[in-house]
């Protein structure tokens, strides 16, 4: 069963989901550490938060669209951190 999390960012709750250790090997793989040396962090926060939030359902299943359309610089690497600190916490 999947940890879950509920935080607070800028007055709005989000809930997180654990991923595996595979899925998040993968991602970084994919946009932080990839083979040609391009990192992408937009695309790898999209993949991050689409999949460990779990609410709001807006966030979850837009990603960053969700913030690019709210004209929010800020949440969207607060969120992103969160989610990281989360992923790294031991049960």
């Amino acid at each position: 069963m999947a940890r879950t999390k509920k935080t607070t960012i800028n007055n709005v709750e989000y809930t997180f989901q654990s991923v595996t250790f595979s899925w998040y090997s993968n991602l970084t793989d994919l946009y932080i550490n990839p083979a040609s040396g391009r990192k992408n962090t937009a695309k790898y926060a999209d993949a991050l938060i689409k999949g460990c939030v779990t609410a709001p359902a807006e966030v979850a299943k837009q990603g960053i669209k969700y913030f690019d359309e709210q004209e929010d610089l800020a949440t969207p690497g607060e969120l992103v951190r969160e989610i990281e600190n989360f992923l790294g916490e031991r049960n």
